[in-house]
This record gives structure tokens, C-alpha cells and sequence, in this order.
């Protein structure tokens, strides 16, 4: 069992109160003696049956086994009544049971039982005995699917194809990919930025290596146009990340767009970027230096942070070798496309010129929001450039994550300290960890209020001073789930909901993958106002999973050592909405045995109303190609994921992105009336 800590626990998404418990399966025994029995576990549950499994050794002595199962209502009923619990039960096999010979390593036993009654959940354990004694498993629970299943998707969504039926032979590119660029979605739903080779449509035009579109959302479908700017072929290689839209704003109503250009070996080749208003398309243009650099940008886009090795300002110093510099990024600049304004941003405080060497601080919120606060480093110190003046926040500190203000930001420092800045007046840092022992943090509320971050011990939250245990142990959190710049972990908009991935079993679900043997990731929701930990995709029945869960982390888009990132929205801004890949099946309509895309949303949202939330697919679960999750509209009632399968009668094949919408779907088109007789003859040509 997993030791105790302060949330309490809601195990599975179907039942709170199931809980599988993995015994450590013992090594060879010294002498003969009782069967030691090790883990024990159940795979193939459906409706009305399920296989369980059970590690035993025998342990020198002849050993029969069987496994004992009833209801769960009647298991507490015995316990009420101070009765075995399992008095009562069903047998399998019944009568003296199955052998497992007398060897003295781990057997598996295995058996599978049957007329088990739709949506419901049993308690079982192994009974193993032989000459010398007896010994049981500790209780067991498997929850039985549905029958009929439920609606495979939530909150009556409908798919619908986001990308063109006319993709000349090609197909979109999956995030990761060389030529899917951006990946992103607009905040409010009903758009999608994305990539690939090919150019779309009938009128399709050349373009780089990579093509950008941009899909809205219509009355009647969806419309896609291709962005792409006329360039020279080769301007942007064959990189991933060498495509032209390195970064959008919220609504995709603007763009940050690399200007390509083809050079000569040796030649002086001047970078620069351009912002595109998506309604003109006009675009104002940035000054240019042959390493010149997107390192970060407000979330409109109205203030960017460029990053060269030439002086493009009077009190810029150019450092030795700024043709083509291409291993540091010495000079910042913000600049504000609007305003046309250029200005130095590592001037430290009372210096005239800047000191080269300096990157934009990595991680959220390293550009406030309005552009007014930027937080960067220089030679390994962390500073923040405001209203024209520069501060030293902390000597050796690491930026993690700040406010969308900046006004609140968070950093450790080498000894494994996490601090919190305030930004106000000269600027204030405040230990949070004195006992040190900080491994990561994992994301922050947009006001700085609530912090996660996890030690050798445990995931933890601070929130007004006081620091509360998510889960513990070591590994409560995977490493993917920090530091901010990258992470898998997401929270709700004001930090009170946490998501994240783990392979502990925190909830004591059995997430021991059953072909490979170890432990598969699950994702899981922490709830600060209730202090519930959920586990969103551990199977509902309770057997084994077949794969296992994930959540996107931050895709790059841009270039250099700081390059600018964006995060999917895997998590709804109220925190009530969850989307996540899994490869295991977690629910009767996914039968495909591969990766496909899942909702969970917690009670009271749409049309969930179990008291531990409610999980559905995205994809279809049929489809012989993974599915997998792309992005998410800010309240989750658009999410957008890629497939293969034609799930609409427009889609003629190959990958495509798609929208499981909330209320959504298109009507079909009418079929035509088929002709018959002298009807079906060609109209006439037109008189002379």
C-alpha cells in the first residue's frame, strides 16, 4: 500500500473506491514451508467476465490454488457483520483447486470467471495452500464495463475534419515532426494553426519546404488558407524548426514570421522578422542581423525579445565575431512592432552600454503580458529589465515561472532552494524551501499565488505561505513534468488544479504494464480545494494497463538556446477539463489496441454527472494508426487531435486533424437522387 499523506484519494475515474494493491512478489524460499503469494491482478474484464492473475510460489511443497470473488456490497456487508469477508464467495476453479506443482520459484495462476453482472465491482483474492499452510492476497477490486457501453463521446461532441479533403497526396504533420512548424489553437476555439510538406487545394502555390495553415471555422464548415509567405527555395533548410511561423498570438489574429533568405557560403546573410496581421496581411518588418534571433514574446505579440551578437542600438556593445555568431546570444532587445521601438535590454544596473552575453530567462512568463517586465540572465545571475531600469533578482538564480504580470516570479538556486520574487519597489525574494531539496517546479497560477514543485520526498504546493503534500516519494512526479519551460504538467488558471504524469501508483491503482512488466506512466488531477488526487486514466475496470498515459509537453518554435515554446492546453483554464493520450483500452468502444486521445471532466461540466468525473473518448478507438492529441480552445469545448481514420464520409484518407467539438458536427450533404432510364442522358449541347 502506498503510505499515507495529506490529499485524500479517489482512485479511479468509474469508482472512488477502487484501489488494486501489488504485493512485491517474493524471491525463492531457503527451505519448504507455506506459499508465498506475490502480486496479484486482473486483465480482459468486460462486461460480464474478467481473467485474474496471481504470482505464487509454491514453495518446496505440492500447492493448489484458487481465487474467491463476490460482490462488493456483499464483501462490506460481511465485514459489517464481523464475518470473513469473502464468506460466501464464488470459487475459481472450485472444488480442490489448480495445481501449481511443488518448485520453489514464482508460477503465475490464472483463471477466468465468468456471469459477473454488467457495471459492477467485485472483490477477489488468491487463496493459495499446500501441506504446511495456508496464504491469501490481501482484497482485490475489478469494476465491470457497462453494458450497453456508454456514448463514446462526451457532452454530445461531433467530429469534425478541420483539414482540407484536398491535400494533393499529402497529409498534416504531427507535432515533433520537421515540417509540422506550430502547432496551435486559438484560445476561444474555432481556429487551428499547423503544418506540412505538401500545399494544400486546387490552387495550391509553391512554398518552402513546409507549407502553414490556418483552419476557421465556418457555418457550414471549415476554411483553411494557406499563410505561407512567396520565399526563395532553400531560405529555411531542412530543420525542424526552419519553417516561417515561429510564434501566434492567442486568437491567431497575428504572427511572428522569420524572414528566410538564401546565402552564399561566406556571404553576410541579414536575419529579421516580420509581424503579420492576419486580417491586411500586412507586415511590419524588424531590423536585421545575420544571427538575429526570436527568444521570446508577449502572448498578443505585440512585444518581442530579439536576441543578436550586433550592436543595433548606441549603447549595444557588438561582441568579437558577430558575423554569424551562432553559440551565444549576447545582446537582447525588446522590440514592439507597433511602435517601431528598438531597445537594449542587458544594461545592467548603473552601466551606460550593455554587457554581452545575456539569454531571455526559460520558462512562462519570462515576458510579461503588456512587454514591461523581462526577465533574463547574464553570466549565470538572474536580472529583470522594468520600465527602463534593470534589477539583480537573484546572484546564480534559475528562472522557473512568473506571474502573467511578472510581478511575482519564482527561482531556485544551486544548494536546491525555491524562491518567490516580488518585483514591487526595489525587489524582494523570499525562501520558500529553507530545508533546500528542490528537484523541479512543475507550473504556477497566473498571479503567482499557488506553486508546485517536487523534492526528494514528494510533490508539494505552496499557496499564502503555507505548504501543502500533493503525493509522496521520490518519484511522485516524473521528470517530464518540470522544469515550466518544457514540462507535462499543467494548472488550472488559478492554481487550484494541478495535472501531471507519474509511474508511482499514488492512487494504488496496479499500473504494472502487462507485456512489458513495468510501470506505465498515468495521469493525474490534483484538486487543492477538496485535496482529492485522481487518477484520470487509470483503467476503470482495475486490471493492468497496455500502454501507457501522456500529456504534450511545450513545443519549440523558434531557434538558439532560448528559443520561444508553446504549450498545448491539455487542461482547461478552470481545470475541469482533461485531455491525454493513452495506449491503454480504457473503455469498451476502443478496440484498436494502439494510442487514441481521451476527455475526463469532472462532475457538473457538461453532461457528467458521477460523483468522481467522467472519462470518454476523442478519437474513435477503431482507427489501425495512432491518434493523437494536438490542442485545446482555453474552456476545452474544442480539441483538436490528429488520425488516420476517415471519420466523417468527406475524408478521403491520411492523417488529418480533427475537432471533437462539444455540440458540434456538420449535417451530411444530401445525396443525390440517382438517376434511372432516359433520365441519366447527358443535357443536349446548346444551339448554334
Amino acid at each position: 500500500m502506498v503510505a499515507s499523506r495529506a490529499p485524500r484519494l479517489a482512485c479511479l475515474p468509474v469508482l472512488p473506491a477502487l484501489c488494486a494493491v501489488a504485493i512485491v512478489a517474493p524471491g525463492p524460499a531457503a527451505a519448504a514451508g507455506p506459499p508465498l503469494v506475490g502480486a496479484a491482478w486482473s486483465s480482459g474484464v468486460t462486461a460480464r467476465s474478467a481473467e485474474l492473475h496471481a504470482a505464487v510460489n509454491p514453495n518446496g511443497l505440492t500447492t493448489t490454488y484458487r481465487f474467491q470473488y463476490l460482490s462488493a456490497p456483499a464483501y462490506e456487508a460481511n465485514l459489517a457483520a464481523s464475518r470473513d469477508p469473502f464468506s460466501g464467495a464464488q470459487q475459481a476453479p472450485g472444488g480442490a483447486g489448480a495445481s501449481l506443482g511443488a518448485g520453489s520459484g514464482i508460477v503465475e495462476g490464472q483463471q477466468h470467471v465468468a456471469g459477473l453482472a454488467p457495471g459492477s465491482a467485485y472483490r477477489y483474492r488468491l487463496l493459495a495452500v499446500n501441506s504446511a499452510a495456508s496464504s491469501v492476497t490481501e482484497a482485490l477490486t475489478l469494476v465491470t464495463e457497462q453494458s450497453p457501453p456508454p456514448a463514446p463521446l462526451l457532452d454530445a461532441r461531433g467530429w469534425e475534419m478541420v483539414s482540407p479533403s484536398d491535400k494533393n497526396g499529402g497529409e498534416v504533420e504531427a507535432p515533433g515532426q520537421a515540417a509540422a512548424g506550430l502547432v496551435q489553437a486559438a484560445t476561444a476555439g474555432g481556429a487551428i494553426a499547423y503544418g506540412s510538406t505538401a500545399s494544400f487545394g486546387p490552387d495550391a502555390a509553391g512554398a518552402p519546404w513546409t507549407s502553414q495553415y490556418v483552419s476557421r471555422r465556418g457555418g457550414a464548415g471549415w476554411a483553411t488558407q494557406n499563410i505561407t509567405q512567396p520565399t526563395l527555395s532553400g531560405s529555411f533548410g531542412e530543420q525542424p524548426g526552419s519553417v516561417p511561423y515561429q510564434l501566434f498570438s492567442t486568437d491567431l489574429a497575428r504572427a511572428l514570421v522569420a524572414n528566410g533568405g538564401r546565402c552564399e557560403a561566406g556571404e553576410s546573410c541579414p536575419r529579421g522578422y516580420s509581424l503579420r496581421d492576419g486580417a491586411s496581411g500586412v507586415l511590419t518588418a524588424s531590423p536585421e542581423a545575420p544571427d538575429l534571433r526570436l527568444a521570446g514574446a508577449s502572448a498578443d505579440l505585440r512585444h518581442a525579445v530579439l536576441s543578436t551578437c550586433a550592436a543595433l542600438t548606441p549603447w549595444a556593445t557588438e561582441a568579437p565575431g558577430a558575423e554569424g555568431c551562432d553559440t551565444a546570444l549576447p545582446n537582447l532587445y525588446g522590440w514592439s512592432p507597433g511602435a517601431g521601438a528598438l531597445l537594449l535590454l542587458n544594461l545592467l544596473p548603473s552601466q551606460a552600454t550593455g554587457t554581452p552575453g545575456a539569454s531571455l530567462a526559460a520558462g512562462p512568463g519570462a515576458v510579461s503580458g503588456d512587454g514591461f517586465r523581462v526577465y533574463f540572465t547574464l553570466a549565470g545571475d538572474l536580472y529583470l529589465r522594468e520600465a527602463g531600469a534593470t534589477k539583480l533578482v537573484a546572484a546564480g538564480g534559475s528562472f522557473q515561472v512568473a506571474a502573467t504580470d511578472g510581478s511575482v516570479a519564482f527561482y531556485t538556486t544551486p544548494d536546491g532552494h525555491l524562491h518567490r520574487y516580488k518585483a514591487a519597489g526595489a525587489g524582494s525574494s523570499a525562501d520558500l524551501t529553507p530545508a533546500g531539496g528542490v528537484v523541479g517546479v512543475l507550473a504556477a497560477s497566473e498571479n503567482g499565488s499557488h506553486l508546485y514543485y517536487a523534492t526528494g520526498s514528494g510533490l508539494f504546493l505552496w499557496h499564502a505561505g503555507a505548504t501543502r503534500t500533493v503525493a509522496s516519494g521520490a518519484g511522485a512526479a516524473a521528470p517530464s513534468d518540470y522544469p515550466p519551460a518544457t514540462a507535462t504538467a499543467r494548472t488550472s488558471a488559478d492554481g487550484t488544479r494541478l495535472a501531471f504524469l507519474s509511474r508511482a501508483p499514488l492512487s494504488g491503482y496496479d499500473n504494472i504494464d502487462q507485456a512489458s512488466g513495468q510501470p506505465d506512466s498515468e495521469v493525474f488531477l490534483y484538486d487543492a480545494g477538496s485535496g482529492e488526487l485522481l487518477c484520470a486514466s487509470c483503467n476503470p475496470t482495475g486490471e493492468r494497463p497496455r500502454g501507457p498515459a501522456a500529456i504534450p509537453g511545450s513545443i519549440a518554435t523558434g531557434s538558439g538556446e532560448a528559443a520561444a515554446s508553446y504549450r498545448p492546453r491539455a487542461l482547461s483554464a478552470d481545470g475541469r477539463r482533461l485531455f491525454f493520450d493513452s495506449g491503454d483500452s480504457l473503455l469498451p468502444q476502443d478496440s484498436n489496441a494502439t494510442t487514441d486521445v481521451y476527455e475526463w471532466e469532472a462532475p457538473g461540466v457538461g453532461g457528467c454527472s458521477r460523483p468522481a468525473g467522467c472519462l470518454g473518448l476523442i478519437s474513435s478507438g477503431r482507427s489501425a494508426e495512432p491518434s493523437s492529441f494536438l490542442d485545446a480552445s482555453a474552456d476545452g469545448t474544442d480539441a483538436f487531435f490528429l488520425t488516420s481514420e476517415s471519420l466523417v464520409p468527406s475524408d478521403p484518407g491520411s492523417a488529418d486533424l480533427y475537432d471533437a467539438r462539444a455540440g458540434g458536427g456538420f449535417p451530411l450533404p444530401v445525396a443525390p437522387i440517382a438517376c434511372e432510364g432516359d433520365a441519366c442522358q447527358p443535357l443536349p449541347p446548346p444551339p448554334p
